[in-house]
Formats: C-alpha cells, structure tokens, sequence
C-alpha cells in the first residue's frame, strides 16, 4: 500500500478481533511514528510511547475513565458520551498507546498529534485498525492513573489510540469536501 492509498483508505476501527497483536507489529508501527516531524526544542525525547495490552485489563481501564469522566465532567460540550448506554472507551481493542510528550514542552501536544497520524496510517498499511480516543483524557490526567500505567515521570499523554484487528468494515468515508481559500 502506498502512502497516498493509506491516506485516503484509513477508518476510524471501533470493533477489534480478540486476536492479540504481535509486539514485533506493535514496535513496527511505533519505530514508524516516530518518523513524525518534531522540533529540536522537544529534545532529548520528543516521544514516549506506553503501550497497554490485553482486552480484560483495557475494558476495566476504559471503565474505569468512564466514571472518572462522569464525575469530573467539565461543563462544556463535548462529553456527552459520557452518559451513552454501553459506551467502550476503548472499543474493545487489545492494545492502547498512548504517546506521551514532556509535560513543560509547550509544542507537546502538537508533536504528540503528528505521531499519532503517522500511527494510525502504518497501523492501517499492516492491516491493523486503530482509533484516536479522546475518552480518557481526563483521567489520564490524574497522577496516581499515570504511575499505575507506567507513565515516566516529566511526560504526559497527549494522544491515545486503541489498536487491534479489525472486526467487519470501518465506518464508511465522511464524504467530507475540504473548503480551499487560495489568499
């Protein structure tokens, strides 16, 4: 698969197989985002990758930042998943990365987001699916959430993928047409 393909073919997953991912395959696709542009202000370490295996345990952590989220909702829009019956968190997937920046990098965010797209296309040029799930976030704030993940001390998540074979078809192309303004 090309780039080009990957690019304009790559869904959204929110159904994953049971069948675990190979950690060979999971290391491929992290070497691969790492490739992702990075300012040299972000050294020594643009990225830190942690990677959360086995369905059981990320279903009891999606539950577990669902009813985080439910009682620490900030009052905007934006978080009305929190009250739709039967919502995952993590769709059922058999791995979660979270690419983490440093915590005092004020570009961390954007670094984090042009690693994450590059994972997404790789994952989906090996035949795996993956989804940028914004569901944790909040709870993956927390300091005690962080050390019981393994997250180094200095790093924070700023972008979270669930990540697995995908079961069935994607959700089909938007159909969305970009709006060009040529200045």
């Amino acid at each position: 698969m090309n780039a080009i393909e990957a690019i304009r073919t790559r869904r959204s997953v929110r159904r994953y197989r049971e069948t675990p991912v190979d950690r060979g395959v999971i290391e491929e696709v992290i070497l691969d985002a790492a490739h992702a542009p990075w300012a040299p202000l972000s050294l020594p370490e643009p990225w830190v990758f942690v990677v959360i295996e086995g369905r059981e345990r990320i279903a009891e952590f999606g539950e577990r930042a669902l009813q985080y989220a439910r009682r620490n909702r900030p009052g905007r829009v934006g978080y009305e998943w929190t009250e739709r019956e039967g919502f995952s968190v993590f769709h059922g997937a058999p791995v979660v990365v979270l690419v983490c920046g440093r915590a005092d990098y004020s570009l961390a965010l954007e670094e984090c987001t042009r690693a994450g797209q590059i994972l997404t296309l790789s994952a989906h040029a090996r035949g795996l699916g993956a989804c940028w799930v914004g569901a944790p976030n909040l709870w993956l704030q927390d300091a005690g959430v962080r050390r019981e993940l393994g997250i180094p001390e200095g790093v924070r998540p700023f972008a979270v993928f669930a990540l697995g074979h995908p079961e069935g078809t994607a959700e089909p192309p938007r159909g969305f047409q970009p709006r060009i303004v040529w200045g």
